[in-house]
């Protein structure tokens, strides 16, 4: 665990939560989850991490109690390789495709049942093996480790105001 983090992190009264979603059973597809029991694995904080499928409503509820929320899933990479980092919005339509949502759905659903939502960010990494299998490829395994310091630097450097209420 990085020290300089977590004393930064508990200085701020912060709760952070973050999010891996995939199936490691589709090799490359397992990256979120891969992320979120190795930040699982700091220790630190005020800080949450864990691994599901897929996004779904129920989630909402944990995205109410915290400041941040950081998800992290895989995209297929073509000749672009690069971890890709978005600031995330509320969607306009809390409505969500089935049983699974986006990220900015998932943050409306938040928004309109408990009136807050946290600060969003969405961690993609690139996968090219989206196959049978359990392992990630070098690609992906690149990415995981990326991705691990931009979560550090996300958690070190986000704003502490939630969202504002929408409407």
């Amino acid at each position: 665990m990085d020290c300089h983090l977590a004393a930064c992190l508990k200085s701020l009264r912060r709760s952070i939560l973050v999010i891996g979603y995939g199936n490691p059973l589709r090799s490359d597809d397992g990256i979120g989850p891969q992320v979120a029991r190795e930040v699982a694995g700091w220790g630190m904080p005020d800080v949450e991490a864990i691994a599901v499928h897929q996004l779904t409503p129920e989630l909402a509820e944990s995205l109410a109690s915290v400041n941040l929320v950081i998800f992290i899933d895989a995209y297929p990479a073509t000749l672009e390789q690069d971890l890709q980092v978005c600031a995330l919005e509320p969607a306009e339509s809390g409505t969500p495709s089935g049983h699974w949502c986006a990220p900015q759905v998932l943050l409306a659903i938040t928004q309109a049942l408990y009136a807050n939502c946290p600060q969003g960010w969405w961690v993609m990494v690139p996968g090219v093996n989206f196959d049978l299998g359990e392992g990630l490829s070098p690609v992906a395994t690149q990415g995981v480790a990326t991705a691990l310091q931009e979560i550090k630097y996300l958690m070190h450097s986000a704003r502490t105001e939630p969202c504002t209420k929408l409407g």
